[in-house]
């Protein structure tokens, strides 16, 4: 029977060349989407699935209260990890991670790299999965001795045998720390929330940097782990933790700790971003998972409505088939079961297809996203197959399981007698191509707006000098200086400052205090110049003076509009403000309302201290700006850059352009652009095609008819008239539907994403309906066209 089955379908679709590659055409470009999606989505279920023993694994953190909330940070204070190791019973493992970019090279050899080299106590590797490729994994426990990955290694030696190779890292003030390769680990997959190219024991934290943090509870690590053998003990150990709560808020009364908690890292990089002061790697941002998933079910629900508008359609040339097999006894159920054969065997013909499509766009999309690895591998993952299984299933019954019903349900005597017709005109295949074209209406707005929207934020005053600023980050006094000499040699340089927390960079919050009222606030500890270099405005009082910097670096603050309005001053100049119930300052100048960090966040509260620029030895950079003349500024940097190879030639230039900062808002919005801007060009050949084939096929019922419209003497443009007009109505309705609910869905999307962002305008609105309209009556119109120029004599021939 299966056969039989089989047989039948393959002569029916070799029939119908045309509609069957229509069909696995869009099918299998919708089905490559999906696979996209699924893997996409796979790589951030399975993040730190990689390490097998990630749910034995807790991250401390500690709960700082801040008007009346909590605020979790992913920090605790630098000594609490010995403190648990000997005081407390029932953690298996404590160890910390911290994590700094130096600059590397072989003592051999001339190649230099910027590396993220680490600092871990035992049990790192013992927790987490770095499987081994050759020495020692453990080597990292000895003062003098490193464990690197594999593609680390192969930077410097390529095949050669590491082990045993001297690696030397220069420190923040240009000293050398000499470290022998006794060890060499696979690099954890993108998905993994521990990074390391060199690994050396945490004690070598302390001897790299002078910062005296080594028995200092006023200081935090970056990381502290605990793991148990039974995760069970995690809720009984948590509480213990508070212990440590005195002897913390003694050495930072400025910074008190509410309580400690433990985080599970089985899910540490979903919440990441929700997170201060973390520093691992996070999960993929919500835009980069939630717009392939759409992108996917909306050109599968196309591609499938296609598919059922098409088979309904096509159904009128086999209503005598379907007659003849009811009247020599088949069954309904044989002839679902032959259409359903038939579906499935098109559905298979795409999934195939999807593949070699796939096998394009994994990669592509994956480049797309900084961080983001993503391959189709065929012969691993046996859950892919499942999904592949899942989705042809779905996909065969999702598009041609109706149509076997609604084909095989009609009466012989009604089919053989001709006095039944379907197709073209049924009510049901318009209602699937109004779905079709609201479909692409919506991938087609979504375009529109992020094309508006990626303009609107090129252009946006964010409320500084974005343009003509370079900033170079810096990590002690020597770099300095010399940067500063370069600087001033150079005539198009216009204006040099100094900061220690920079705009977009990096900043410190505190506790303002008015009176009663207290204001959570982002602090930056900047130079003489920094307001008007960076072009920041001053809106009521002054900038900080040169005349008076002994006094504004003791006294002063500066504010932005946003601390105005949190405190609701209405004459803000004199006000008198307590930071963190230690220090008093005065309020002597307001600034327009800058973005801090891009559109990603709101306009926070701000405020500004005069600091002269200080280094200390805990890794952590200070900056010098350059407002550049407009015109130089590619070669300005480049200027910058080779007098730091020249002066500082055992550090990588840590250069960078102010207008960075909008990098990955850029990023988003031109990669979130693509995405829609495929879907909406496949949605709208795939619906166009639809539309081709049911005018066609509409037509061919209709022949006669023209024919004898013409020789009543209807003109030709009356005849297309006639016939164009009710796509007309359905492409109308279908826009109506498609810009409603496109103006809901993107809005929401882009108010996911930014924070600040273009409002919906006339031509958000009015593009893709008039393009939908205009092409689609097009192509309505020229295939009427052809018909009605044909010779009436034929026509009525015809039948």
């Amino acid at each position: 029977m299966l056969k039989n089955f089989l047989k039948v379908a393959l002569r029916n679709l070799l029939k119908n060349k045309v509609y069957v590659a229509i069909n696995i055409v869009g099918l299998g470009l919708a089905l490559a989407c999906c696979i996209v999606a699924y893997l996409n989505s796979k790589q951030n279920w399975d993040f730190d699935k990689s390490h097998t023993q990630i749910d034995h694994i807790y991250k401390i953190h500690n709960l700082r209260e801040t008007q009346g909330d909590l605020i979790e940070y992913g920090r605790i204070p630098m000594p609490m990890a010995d403190a648990i190791r000997n005081d407390l019973a029932g953690a298996d493992r404590v160890f910390r991670f911290e994590s700094h970019v130096f600059t590397v090279r072989d003592v051999n050899m001339d190649k230099v790299f910027n590396t993220s080299v680490c600092y871990a106590d035992p049990g790192l590797i013992e927790s987490f999965t770095f499987p081994v490729v050759t020495g020692d994994p453990l080597a990292y426990h000895k003062l003098d001795q490193a464990v690197v990955t594999e593609e680390y290694a192969r930077k410097f030696y390529e095949n050669e045998d590491p082990i045993g190779k001297v690696l030397t890292v220069f420190d923040d003030t240009g000293m050398s720390f000499n470290f022998t390769i006794a060890g060499v680990v696979e690099a954890p997959p993108q998905n993994s929330s521990v990074h390391f190219e060199i690994l050396t024991s945490f004690e070598n934290r302390f001897r790299m940097y002078d910062d005296n943090v080594k028995g200092n509870w006023g200081a935090f690590a970056q990381n502290t782990f605990v793991y148990f053998n039974d995760p069970n003990q995690a809720k009984t150990f948590e509480p213990l933790l508070d212990q440590y709560l005195a002897v913390q808020q003694e050495a930072r009364p400025d910074f008190t700790i509410a309580r400690f908690v433990l985080s599970p890292m089985n899910n540490h990089a979903q919440i990441s971003r929700q997170l201060r002061w973390d520093n691992l790697r996070n999960a993929m941002p919500p835009a980069a998972i939630l717009t392939p998933q759409v992108m996917a079910l909306l050109i599968l629900l196309v591609a499938c409505f296609n598919f059922t508008n098409t088979a309904i359609a096509n159904s009128n040339r086999r209503l005598k088939e379907i007659g003849v097999r009811k009247v020599l006894g088949g069954t309904r159920r044989q002839l679902i079961k032959q259409f359903m054969t038939e579906n499935l065997t098109v559905c298979l013909l795409a999934l195939l297809m999807s593949l070699g499509i796939a096998s394009y766009l994994v990669p592509a999309y994956g480049a797309m996203w900084q961080g983001l690895d993503l391959q189709l591998d065929l012969t691993q993952d046996f859950k892919f197959y499942l999904f592949l299984v899942g989705l042809l299933v779905f996909t065969t019954l999702l598009a041609g399981f109706y149509p076997s019903l609604y084909i095989s349900r009609y009466k012989p005597v009604s089919i053989l007698r001709g006095s039944l017709s379907i197709g073209g005109a049924g009510k049901l295949t318009k209602v699937l191509l109004a779905t079709q074209y609201a479909f692409t209406v919506i991938a087609i707005f979504a375009s529109v707006a992020f094309i508006q929207n990626a303009r609107y934020q090129e252009t946006l005053d964010m409320g500084f000098n974005r343009d003509q600023i370079i900033g170079v980050s810096l990590l002690n006094e020597t770099q300095q200086q010399k940067i500063y000499a370069s600087m001033l040699a150079n005539p198009d340089i216009e204006q040099i400052a100094s900061a220690k927390n920079h705009i977009g960079r990096g900043n410190y919050g505190a506790l303002l205090k008015n009176q009663d009222l207290e204001v959570q606030t982002n602090m930056l500890d900047v130079g003489i110049n920094y307001i008007e270099a960076m072009g920041l405005k001053i809106v009521n009082g002054r900038s900080f003076s040169k005349e008076l910097e002994a006094s504004d670096s003791q006294n002063s603050l500066v504010v932005n509009e946003r601390a105005v309005e949190e405190f609701g001053w209405t004459n803000p100049i004199g006000q008198r403000v307590y930071l963190n119930d230690s220090t008093t300052l005065t309020v002597v100048g307001v600034v327009k309302n800058f973005y801090m960090y891009g559109f990603w966040a709101p306009i926070e509260p701000t405020a500004m201290r005069l600091k002269s620029l200080k280094f200390q030895d805990d890794g952590t950079y200070s900056f010098m700006v350059a407002k550049v003349n407009i015109n130089h500024v590619k070669e300005v940097y480049d200027y910058l850059e080779t007098e730091w190879n020249s002066k500082i030639p055992t550090k990588t230039f840590a250069g960078f352009y102010q207008d960075d900062l909008l990098r990955e808002a850029k990023e988003v919005n031109n990669n979130i652009l693509m995405i829609f801007g495929f879907l909406g060009t496949v949605a709208f050949v795939l619906s166009c095609l639809g539309l081709y084939t049911l005018v066609s096929i509409n037509l061919i019922k209709r022949t006669k008819e023209i024919g004898v419209r013409k020789v009543l003497g209807g003109s030709v443009g009356h005849i297309v008239y006639l016939i164009s007009r009710s796509y007309f109505l359905l492409l109308f309705i279908s826009s109506v539907i498609g810009i409603t609910a496109g103006f809901y869905l993107v809005d929401g999307l882009i108010g996911s994403i930014f924070n600040n962002y273009k409002p919906m305008d006339f031509f958000t609105f009015g593009i893709p309906s008039t393009t939908i309209i205009v092409v689609s009556l097009m192509i309505a119109g020229f295939r009427t066209l052809k018909s009605a120029m044909v010779n009436p004599v034929n026509s009525i021939r015809y039948e």
